[in-house]
Formats: C-alpha cells, sequence, structure tokens
C-alpha cells in the first residue's frame, strides 16, 4: 500500500461530506431544494433521493476506508477501485462526492422549474456495431499503467469540470461515474439499491454494461505491480441483512 498522501482540496472535500459523528466540524452539503410550494416532479423525486443515499453511502465510505486501512484483508476489501492505494482510494471517493452533490444541485433547480426528466431512447439493435460510436460514458482505463503511480487517478475534477460533465454528458452515465468512484460492486449493496442505480444508469442513457466491464477489468487488474493484489475476484459474501451503506 503506498504511502498515504491526500493533497489539501481533497481532504476539505471529505471533512465537508464526513457524518457529523466522524468529524464534529462537518458541514452539511450545499444544495438548491424546490420550493414547498413546486411538487418535484415523478422522476426527478426518485433519481434525487437516490443520490442521497449515494451521497450517505460515499460519506460513510470515505470513514470506513480509513479505520479498514490497516486491516491484513484491506487489499479484499480495495478490489472494486483497481488499486489498494489510500490517497487513490480517498481521491475517488472525493470525486465521487463532488460529483453527486453537483448533479443534485442541478436535479433540484431542474425539479423548482417543474421540468420532469425524460428517460434516454434505447440504442437501436440494428445499428452496426462496427459504425457505432463510443458512449459519452465510456472511460476506458489502462490496462497495464501502475495505477498508484498514476498522477492523474488522483487528481481531483474542478468544479468546472464537473458543471461541463453535467452539461454534456447523460445524467446515467454521470450516476455510472459516481459507482466507479465509490468503488461500488453488486455484491455490496442490497438488492434493492443495486437495482435502482441499474435502472437510473440504463434509463437515463448510461452504460451499465460499461460500468461492470469497469469493475470487472478492476478486479482482473493485471498491470505490473497489480497482480498480488488483485488477481483473486471474489467479492465478500453478501450479509444476511440487508444494508444500503458501506461494507
Amino acid at each position: 500500500m503506498g504511502v498515504f498522501s491526500l493533497t489539501q482540496p481533497a481532504f476539505d472535500v471529505l471533512v465537508a461530506f464526513m457524518p457529523v459523528d466522524a468529524h464534529p466540524a462537518a458541514a452539511t452539503i450545499a444544495t438548491d431544494p424546490p420550493p414547498a410550494s413546486v411538487a418535484v416532479p415523478s422522476r426527478i423525486g426518485r433519481v434525487l433521493g437516490l443520490l442521497r443515499r449515494l451521497i450517505d453511502y460515499g460519506r460513510q465510505l470515505a470513514v470506513t476506508v480509513q479505520q479498514r486501512a490497516a486491516a491484513p484483508d484491506f487489499v479484499l476489501f480495495a478490489r472494486p477501485f483497481g488499486t489498494a492505494d489510500l490517497a487513490v482510494i480517498l481521491a475517488r471517493i472525493t470525486a465521487g462526492l463532488r460529483r453527486a452533490a453537483a448533479l443534485e444541485a442541478a436535479l433540484s433547480r431542474r425539479a423548482a422549474s417543474g421540468r420532469d426528466l425524460t428517460p434516454s431512447p434505447a440504442p437501436s439493435p440494428r445499428s452496426s456495431p462496427a459504425k457505432q460510436v463510443a458512449r459519452p460514458d465510456a472511460r476506458p482505463e489502462p490496462r497495464h499503467a501502475r495505477r498508484t503511480e498514476d498522477p492523474h487517478l488522483a487528481q481531483l475534477p474542478t468544479e468546472q469540470e464537473i458543471a461541463a460533465e453535467l452539461r454534456r454528458r447523460p445524467i446515467g452515465a454521470v450516476i455510472a461515474d459516481i459507482c466507479r468512484d465509490f468503488g461500488i460492486a453488486p455484491g455490496r449493496l442490497d438488492t434493492a439499491f443495486w437495482r435502482e442505480l441499474s435502472h437510473a444508469i440504463i434509463t437515463y442513457g448510461g452504460s451499465l454494461a460499461g460500468f461492470i466491464d469497469t469493475l470487472h477489468r478492476r478486479l482482473f487488474a493485471d498491470g505490473p505491480g497489480d497482480r498480488a493484489d488483485l488477481a483473486q475476484p471474489a467479492l465478500p459474501p453478501r450479509s444476511a441483512a440487508p444494508a444500503t451503506g458501506p461494507p
């Protein structure tokens, strides 16, 4: 595991999102809720509820990974992130929290105007694969770069970059990015929460297959230096009782 090192901006964001009981000075998430007199459109309401659950998950996850970092089984816990480097994992979680909060704020403003979301049309099965343009959420990771030494993995997106993402990419693609940032794997969420996430990704223009492919490549990572940590792809067994927080 690499030596822990997190930039001050990343640390500040994590502190702001930490639960109050984890950090007394934790700040609340700044959003723009619709006025009480405006009914929230049904589709936006469902996505907003999902985003708030994701934000709660990410806040708890930031605490959990720091608590478990010294545990002997941390490399198993870290597999869905594609690295056991604590600094990189925390940077990714921070990026996910920023994306989730920005998307929540944007959808809250849209809800205040009374405009609901429109599901994205399914891709035509007649389209020739050879002529298809890459989906906007297709973000392949390098297979042979040593992830713990790649400075781009720990680089946080700026507010301007996140705002640009929200303008040009489908909502489902941004939700898939948040799931990637949080290292979400199906076996680590209760079934209902995973189904909600999958449905939102597919319904609003994301690629669930692309997200699963990224997770698969992280679990089977074979880049230099990664084999010892990530050679075995088995996920932890499901808990008997449903839970929506980090494992």
